[in-house]
């Protein structure tokens, strides 16, 4: 029987950047679709195409499936991704996964690229655990930091059902200030069983926030005095009639240049909205003061405004959450909130989510943020197949290393 042609994803879609390379090659790995993606993040300056860090979750999911990858390469902007027959995904059993990238590429998109994966193909034992280390950059711009990911990704995915994720934290890695690798061990439990329908539909009050800065030494008292006064003017508007509860932790990042402020807000139903900021503009020399106020501002408007809208996630999140939906078993609802008397609108990062998934796994998302997922089996659940599996390919990944 011939093989099936691969399904074509042009790769200036919507969005356009790697965030289609990311989810369609992993969605591919999964489900066994063939896939080929031209003008790879064809909307980006610089010529776009393959970087390090999308090097390297494709490399990683085309050993973890068997497939055949070509075209893959620094700076490519075409790949056929052609995985091997659906049975033939392995085990790690408690196993380690290396990727080391050569440059401060996002540690966190990485992950993202590979984390369903993992989930839901990388084991059969309900004991099992997978540690996962990455070198790269744990704090880039444009991109998830260790601390959002560790403070609203993980706990959201554990109230939509997945088992806990750790994260250690070995090194942070900058792209700003001097660049500098950093590294992060993740450890995770693959699902042992199909992820039920999850419902994000009720978010409750703004129980409290927590407050993560990370810049000179200099500045913390600083930032502590312009985040206090931000708390006693705001504080009627994010608590209403609760009495104010919020956290500050500072850590020093060791360079004049680096400034990164996180607000994390947790709801009484258990919600996480987050909205940060790693300051990309230029630093001059006595202007210190004026960074410090305007990266202050900017995040607390920022989550201000997702918390005004009602949502049960916030913008970035939103986005994380489509994998999830597209392979869960039954229909999941993700409240993203109202403005001016209608709902918000999914971000384009999420509407180029929502597009990757329909045209690999046909799922199909309405105006609430909604969708009937596939119901996708789990590694656990595998049914036996008459093909052997190469036993030198198992073997090989009980240590997966992968370099870019």
């Amino acid at each position: 029987m011939a093989s099936p042609s691969p399904i074509h994803l042009e790769g200036t879609t919507l969005e356009g950047g790697g965030q289609l390379l990311r989810l369609a090659t992993c969605l591919s790995a999964l489900t066994s679709t063939p896939l080929r993606i031209t003008n790879i993040r064809g909307k980006r300056s610089g010529g776009g195409g393959l970087k390090a860090q999308h090097l390297t979750s494709i490399q990683f999911l085309s050993q973890a499936s068997n497939a055949r990858l070509s075209g893959a390469g620094l700076k490519s902007k075409e790949i056929t991704f052609l995985p091997g027959r659906k049975g033939l995904r392995s085990s790690w059993e408690g196993g380690e996964v290396v990727i080391k990238q050569n440059t401060p590429g996002s540690v966190n998109l990485v992950l993202q690229a590979i984390l369903p994966y993992l989930l839901f193909a990388g084991g059969r034992d309900g004991d099992a655990k997978i540690g996962v280390s990455i070198t790269g950059g744990t704090n880039v711009s444009n991109s998830p930091s260790y601390e959002y990911v560790d403070q609203v990704l993980f706990p959201m995915l554990a109230l939509i059902g997945i088992p806990p994720i750790e994260a250690e934290l070995h090194s942070r890695g900058w792209s700003t200030g001097s660049t500098r690798l950093g590294g992060v061990t993740y450890t995770i439990a693959p699902l042992t069983k199909r992820l039920p329908a999850f419902q994000l539909t009720e978010r409750g009050d703004i129980k409290s926030i927590r407050a993560t800065i990370l810049a000179p030494r200099a500045c913390e008292q600083h930032f502590r005095e312009e985040l206090d006064a931000m708390f006693d003017k705001r504080s009627t508007h994010i608590f209403g009639q609760r009495d104010p509860d919020s956290e500050v932790t500072f850590e020093d990042s060791h360079h004049d240049k680096r400034f990164y402020l996180l607000l994390v807000a947790t709801t009484t139903t258990g919600m996480k909205l987050g909205r940060d900021w790693l300051y990309d503009h230029g630093v001059r020399s006595g202007k210190i003061d004026r960074v410090v106020s305007s990266v202050v501002k900017k995040v607390f408007d920022d989550l201000i405004a997702e918390i005004d809208h009602g949502g049960c996630v916030d913008e970035h999140l939103r986005d994380q959450l489509v994998v999830f939906q597209s392979l869960a078993e039954g229909k999941s609802r993700v409240f993203g909130g109202k403005r001016k008397g209608g709902l918000v609108k999914p971000s384009l990062h999420a509407k180029t989510a929502h597009w990757v998934a329909n045209e690999i796994v046909g799922v199909q998302f309405d105006e609430e943020g909604s969708c009937a997922g596939t119901g996708i089996c789990v590694g656990g659940e595998e049914e036996e197949v008459e093909q052997k599996v190469d036993e030198d390919l198992v073997k090989g990944l009980e240590k997966l290393e992968v370099v870019a």
